[in-house]
């Protein structure tokens, strides 16, 4: 059984060797990988030009979500690190889906709210609340890189500041 001193030295090793080998496939398959960005960006962009139009209601209630989500990551950054961020997450969510699917008694927030936003897809539903859940917590992880960046400057170099 290996010893936890090996362990947390073999896990930096692995992980450097990982990447250098992705840099290493990324760069030989360049041309493919950014076709292949291209062609997903090209996708993306019509879709979003052929559905934002055409659902007006949708989008402003997918704003909105990610303006409370931001709203929720702020507030779990503040007030703490990981156990705030998942409680953020689940509350995100939950909110995500009770508003347009609602629950086994519960009519959706979009009915009981009085807005009566055509419905989407469930598909649809679960896309743009993961994304949107995705996009805001990657703004709360930078938050909390920045703010430990932030921490060890300040405890390593006080003379430069």
């Amino acid at each position: 059984m290996a010893r936890s001193s090996e362990r947390s030295l073999l896990a930096p090793v692995v992980g450097g060797l990982a990447l250098i080998v992705a840099l290493v496939l990324a760069i030989y398959f360049r041309s493919e990988l950014w076709r292949a960005v291209r062609w997903t960006g090209d996708a993306f962009g019509t879709w979003a030009t052929d559905w934002v139009p055409n659902h007006p209601g949708q989008t402003v209630a997918i704003v909105g979500f990610a303006v409370l989500a931001f709203v929720l990551n702020w507030i779990a950054h503040i007030r703490g690190r990981l156990r705030a961020w998942i409680f953020a997450i689940v509350v995100e969510l939950g909110l995500w889906f009770l508003f347009w699917l609602g629950a086994i008694i519960l009519p959706p927030l979009n009915e009981l709210l009085g807005l009566n936003i055509e419905k989407m897809s469930a598909t649809v539903v679960l896309l743009s609340g993961v994304i949107v859940v995705a996009i805001t917590g990657a703004i709360f992880w930078f938050l909390e890189t920045r703010e430990e960046w932030r921490k060890y400057r300040r405890r390593h170099h006080v003379d430069e500041d």
